[in-house]
This record gives C-alpha cells, structure tokens and sequence, in this order.
C-alpha cells in the first residue's frame, strides 16, 4: 500500500470515528432531561439561565428581576452583597435570599414577619419609612420606601 492511499484510508476511518462520537453525543444530549450546559433544580428551574424556584410565587423566577433588594446596614459600598426579599402575590409569604443563606420561606404578619433556624432569628419589620430585616435583634439589610 502506498502513501497516499494509506493516509487516505486513515483519513476515511478518522472521519467515520468522529461523526459516530458526534452523533452518540447529540443523542445523549437530545435523550436526556437536561443538557451538558443546563443545571436544572427538582422544580425544573433551569438555574443556568439565573432562574431560582420561589415558593412564595410558586414558580420559576429570575430574582433579581422581581424581588426588592435590601442594602447592608452601615454600608456604602455598592459592591457589597445584597440581601432580596420576594413576597407571595397575596403578601401573606415572602422569600428571603441572604449572601450567606439561600433561602428562606417566611410568613408575613401584619407589621413584621419572623422566621428562626437553629441559630439565629430573623425579622423582617414592615416599618412606614422602611423594610428592615434584623438577625437576632440587629439590623442588617434595610429598604427605604
């Protein structure tokens, strides 16, 4: 066998290998619920695409589009993270999404709605000036109205 016609060969093989790897691919990524790029929670949020289930809205939702966002107490600094309070069409029940805590389902009273875990209490107080959310008696996001 000469040159060419083995390099040839080799070039045909190779061509074959890489369209049966390029089409078992494209049927893993067609046969599956989620593609290799999308992360996709147990409410089918797709979270890639910035979507975070929200049960106080009971959907999908981009939160930085639909939640109001609270400023850290004491700060300046429009780099510092936010804290983001989504509440139920009702008003009855909010989200909380704090830096350091995902989440958090609350039940809203008439002025202020509370909610504990195993080590700290959080109050969201609906004041006529502002939203305030303390932890453990302190204030440390807010929201003039």
């Amino acid at each position: 066998m000469d040159g060419k016609k083995a390099y040839s060969t080799f070039n045909g093989v190779m061509l074959v290998f890489l369209i049966i790897i390029a089409l078992s691919l494209a049927a893993v990524i067609f046969f599956t619920k989620s593609s290799v790029f999308s992360k996709v929670d147990k409410h089918g949020c797709n979270n890639s695409s910035g979507y975070t289930f929200s049960y106080a809205k009971n959907k999908c939702i981009k939160v930085y589009e639909e939640a109001l966002q609270l400023n850290r107490t004491g700060s300046n600094n429009p780099n510092d993270l936010k804290a983001f309070i989504v509440f139920s069409d009702d008003n009855k029940s909010a989200d909380m999404f704090l830096p350091s805590r995902i989440y958090a389902l609350l039940n809203v009273n008439d002025n202020n709605t509370q909610w504990h875990d195993n080590s700290s209490a959080y109050i969201l107080y609906n004041l006529p000036e502002k939203l305030s959310l303390t932890k453990d008696n302190q204030e440390i996001y807010y929201i003039n109205r």
